[in-house]
């Protein structure tokens, strides 16, 4: 707060047509800054959503990785059971000597 009133005490000594001027140059000079400010923080989104796209996609690969090694231990869990079923009922059919 002690910036805002130093510059209106500042601009309180000047005469009217040089306080327009300057107010004019600092509003001027504001904009651009943030002109540039904004520029900066649409770069920064971009990044932003870059990484979180490769995060993503890195997340989805590993994620759909991961889903077929369940499916493949699955049918190897499905197929074991009907390979140990089918030696059950064969192993009773064997004649005993």
């Amino acid at each position: 707060m002690s910036n805002l009133t130093n510059i209106f005490n500042q601009l309180q000594k000047l005469k009217t047509n040089q306080t327009e001027a300057i107010v004019a140059l600092i509003d001027i000079k504001t904009e651009d800054d943030m002109e540039k400010v904004l520029n900066k923080l649409d770069s920064m989104e971009s990044k932003f959503e870059a990484r979180l796209n490769a995060m993503d996609s890195k997340f989805e690969t590993k994620f759909n990785a991961l889903e077929s090694k369940i499916y493949n231990i699955r049918w190897f869990i499905m197929g074991s059971i009907a390979v140990a079923g089918l030696v059950i009922q064969l192993w009773d059919k064997i004649p005993t000597p």
